[in-house]
């Protein structure tokens, strides 16, 4: 809540940002393990689906602890499910648009600004 009152954004503006944000960390920080970027992006889907799940289970511990998943209500379950929508669907997006079409790959090869013809020369 603190959060939400120093950003002045909503709560849904809020999940969208830090699905965004993790997905895209996770392909920064996995880039020097992973070279294959659809690797990467894969695994960086699962991670935002994990934090996803694991803020919607920390929002309604108390409920599920003291009455079991059947004691959450229709309310509850319904505002987990925009959560998870919010806080995925953003990297999910990305993720397909860079599996099935080509608009995040090199369109050409990368080429040196200087060329040098011969060994020697400088």
């Amino acid at each position: 809540m603190n959060i939400i009152e120093t950003t002045g954004l909503a709560k849904d503006a809020l999940h969208i940002y830090v699905g965004v944000g993790v997905y895209l960390l996770c392909l920064v920080l996995l880039r020097p393990i992973f070279k294959k970027q659809g690797i990467r992006s894969f695994i960086a889907v699962i991670v935002v689906t994990s934090i996803a799940l694991l803020g919607e289970y920390l929002d309604n511990r108390e409920t599920i602890e003291s009455l079991g998943l059947t004691g959450l209500s229709r309310e509850q379950i319904t505002a987990s499910i925009r959560d998870l929508i919010n806080t995925c669907m953003l990297s999910y997006v990305l993720y397909a648009l860079n599996k099935w079409t080509k608009i995040f790959h090199p369109t050409s090869k990368p080429t040196s600004l200087t060329k040098r013809h011969k060994k020697t020369d400088y």
